[in-house]
């Protein structure tokens, strides 16, 4: 069942090499209405949208808080098959075989919208919204073409658009949510994205907590002329300070206990070969399992901004924070009861520190949370040849479903 979930999630994508649906667009939508299409026939289980554009499959007969599982539906562009819908097609089949013996079951599976956060850099947008994570001031980011947060989420018909201030001209931040229901535990099943459990020859993994996430925007103003009569004292190079900065930041995180950094994104304009650049940015992102390191790379990286060279006259440079996920520990009741299942089911499991981000994570700030991993091969993912072995894509429906089962006794 939960492999007929997940070839028909495959089928919906951009791109013909790997999975394209991107958060917030048509294709993602597509995949939600997908998943929700295993409960067409129930005239017992509801979709419930919400203000964020996040999709609920709830058992309307059955009394809140809900037991929840879920995962996201979204990728990165030519990304993996599992990324996320491993989570959601567990949760499925889970809710499926809940149902079938606990009628009245206050059950739900979430699929999260925008979880990756590839068009605004803001990532797990669904799930924060949830947890009431969203700044005011998050729709106003831009994506690589100027496009506002606020205008598509407008669009969608999720929010209403922003005003102009009357005293000023500019926009007022705006972000209206309310949760659609409560929730009483949360658990999720995914790819682990890494090699641990490879190496360690285990078939779960438990995540204990997650490592925090924060991410900038690096922005150079300079100005724009000609690219071979201008003098090089006489330039105004945007780029030349993103670009040293750039090359130095891997040197950020020594020390740094379990500390990663990347600029994954970066961007000239007016973007011609004969032009000097008047404007370049790049967005870095850095990891770390504590707010102490992430304190400490952050304080690092703002000292490489304010010393970086050579940088000519009147050429301007910002550091601009896009998000700050903090690191978040998972519930040890719920972690220690996949424990136990699987103890009873006979597999190998192993406790660990998930470095990727998921939804899980904000979930946690407002219900007690579980996620567990399944192997990924060679240890790979954000890939087209992402994979897992069969037997253990079964494994985790199986475990959601007796997590799920046991928990919906536990509530009832």
């Amino acid at each position: 069942m939960i492999h007929q979930h997940l070839k028909k999630f495959k089928a919906i994508s951009a791109s013909k090499e790997g999975i394209t649906r991107l958060g917030l667009s048509d294709w993602e939508d597509k995949a939600h209405a997908a998943a929700a299409a295993a409960f067409s026939r129930s005239r017992r289980v509801k979709t419930v949208k919400d203000q964020a554009g996040n999709t609920f499959l709830v058992n309307g007969e059955g009394p809140g808080p809900y037991v929840v599982m879920g995962s996201h539906l979204d990728s990165v562009p030519n990304g993996g098959w599992l990324d996320g819908a491993l989570g959601v097609a567990g949760a499925l089949v889970a809710m499926q075989k809940v149902l079938q013996k606990h009628r009245r079951a206050p059950v739900a599976v979430a699929i999260w919208a925008d979880e990756e956060g590839y068009r605004f850099g803001n990532g797990l947008w669904g799930s924060r919204a949830f947890a009431g994570k969203v700044p005011q001031e998050e729709p106003l980011l831009l994506d690589r073409d100027g496009v506002m947060l606020a205008e598509v989420l407008a669009e969608r018909g999720l929010q209403k658009k922003l005003r102009r201030s009357r005293e000023t001209g500019e926009l007022v931040p705006r972000f209206v949510y309310k949760p659609p229901f409560e929730i009483a535990a949360y658990a999720e099943a995914h790819i682990e994205q890494g090699r641990q459990l490879i190496d360690a020859g285990k078939r779960v993994g438990l995540v204990t907590h997650v490592s925090g996430i924060r991410r900038w925007r690096l922005e150079s103003m300079g100005e724009t002329n000609h690219a071979g009569t201008t003098p090089m004292r006489e330039r105004r190079d945007a780029l030349v300070p993103i670009a040293g900065m750039v090359g130095r930041l891997p040197q950020l995180v020594r020390g740094v206990n379990n500390g990663v950094i990347t600029c994954g994104a970066m961007g000239v304009e007016p973007g011609v070969a004969n032009v000097i650049p008047n404007k370049a940015w790049a967005i870095v992102e850095h990891r770390a399992p504590t707010d102490r390191d992430q304190d400490e790379t952050a304080r690092r990286l703002k000292e490489l901004v304010a010393t970086t060279g050579p940088r000519a006259p009147g050429v301007g440079l910002e550091m601009l924070p896009i998000s700050n996920v903090r690191p978040m520990p998972m519930s040890e009741e719920v972690t220690s009861r996949i424990e136990e299942i699987c103890k009873k089911a006979g597999v190998e499991s192993m406790r660990m520190v998930s470095m990727a981000a998921h939804d899980a994570m904000s979930v946690a700030h407002v219900a007690p949370a579980g996620l567990f991993f399944i192997p990924s091969l060679r240890g790979i993912s954000h890939r087209p040849d992402e994979d897992s072995r069969r037997e253990d894509i079964k494994l985790a429906g199986d475990i959601l479903t007796r997590w799920a089962m046991a928990e919906v006794q536990r509530v009832l």
